[in-house]
């Protein structure tokens, strides 16, 4: 490279990172870090989608290029893990395939490479630890019975190969106090003091516990109350008050609530309309009532385009818990007379109908950026 380009591509990077500083967004993070991976600077490319993930943790395109940057770095040692497990299968080399798996955002497949190895292996614990940790990590995002049963399921079948490991006792007595039942948390917060008397953290909790509920409460079955936390959308106990010795499921439990407005929602989402192409703009809380939304005279009523978006959503999530995925994130609907995006942000539902000249990656970009400005405050974010 001579030293014309190379002075070019250097002052191209020093403009793209001062568009980062001046005008932060997940089109200004994700232009820089393309830039980097275009350049082969793989490590330096991660570091900015990552800083960026954390200001803007909805970004698909931060998210993508995240893990092109990570799959490139891990795609040795995944090809080495899956050569052992052709030669000399072990629940080592399962467990460490399974583990980059979900470091990659890749969830299904680390949940089947673990249900593989529990097959193969079913009396090594770490495949059901991993599946209990996923499912866990799904039910604090998404609220869904079936994913807060499983990770029971797998959590227990960790304490009975291995009554010591203290993580899944932890595990098991949040998932139980995320659903109420409290006889079954606390005797796991208990056993966690057992193997590790010391956990400052957690025997505050249980003082402070122990102190609340003196008197005993009849308990139901666990499969009764994940089901009405599903149905409710609400943990019968806070998440974020849950003590946690390790950092798997702290940013799940962790993720902040962005601070609704209203009435700047109403405005935005005008705005929003105002885009040429545009012809229906809407926010719907979690029971499908409207918070704000737009229509243009030649297009669908504001009740007929809330219907719609509502019918989308349920046949979404209907689907995505049959298929076993979570819950609706992002749905695209194609039509004769225009097309629908409809995109899940916590308990708000956010839709466009559109048509020419706006196309769908323009939308989800507009959308990206209608989440970051109004549902995400500096590093607080709402999370899908």
């Amino acid at each position: 490279m001579n030293l014309f380009e190379r002075l070019k591509r250097s002052r191209q990077l020093a403009r793209l990172r001062r568009q980062v500083k001046r005008a932060p967004s997940p089109a200004s993070y994700g232009t820089l870090a393309e830039r980097y991976i275009a350049q082969g600077e793989l490590e330096t490319a991660l570091v900015v989608a990552e800083a960026g993930l954390e200001l803007f943790p909805n970004s698909e395109r931060l998210a993508h290029v995240r893990i092109f940057a990570k799959k490139k770095n891990l795609s040795g040692q995944i090809r080495k893990l899956k050569q052992d497990l052709l030669r000399r299968p072990s629940p080592l080399a399962f467990t460490q395939l399974a583990q980059i798996y979900r470091e990659l955002g890749n969830v299904d497949d680390a949940l089947e490479i673990a249900s593989e190895c529990a097959e193969r292996f079913p009396l090594n614990e770490n495949p059901y630890l991993i599946q209990g940790e996923i499912r866990l990590e799904r039910f604090l995002r998404d609220q869904i019975a079936k994913d807060a049963m499983l990770a029971d399921t797998a959590l227990r079948k960790v304490v009975r190969l291995n009554g010591h490991n203290l993580k899944a006792h932890l595990l098991l007595a949040e998932t139980n106090y995320l659903v109420g039942s409290m006889g079954e948390c606390r005797k796991h917060l208990r056993a966690v003091l057992q193997i590790m008397p010391t956990a400052q953290e957690v025997q505050e909790f249980l003082r402070a516990f122990d102190l609340a509920n003196a008197m005993p409460s009849e308990e139901v079955e666990f499969e009764e109350l994940a089901k009405f936390i599903e149905e409710a959308g609400a943990f019968a106990n806070p998440p974020e008050a849950f003590p946690s010795l390790h950092p798997h499921t702290r940013r799940a439990r962790e993720a902040p609530r962005a601070e609704l407005d209203v009435e700047s929602l109403k405005e935005q989402i005008v705005q929003l309309g105002e885009q040429i192409g545009v012809r229906n703009s809407l926010v719907l809380d979690r029971e499908g009532e409207i918070l704000a939304d737009f229509s243009r005279p030649d297009s669908l009523s504001r009740r007929q385009f809330a219907e719609l978006v509502n019918d989308v959503r349920d046949t979404a999530d209907d689907a995505s818990r049959r298929m076993d995925t979570g819950a609706l994130v992002r749905a695209e609907i194609e039509g004769p007379t225009g097309n629908v995006t409809v995109v899940r942000v916590r308990n708000l539902t956010i839709a466009i109908l559109y048509s020419d000249p706006l196309r769908t990656e323009r939308v989800w970009e507009m959308l990206q950026d209608f989440i970051a400005r109004n549902l995400t405050t500096s590093r607080e974010a709402a999370h899908a």
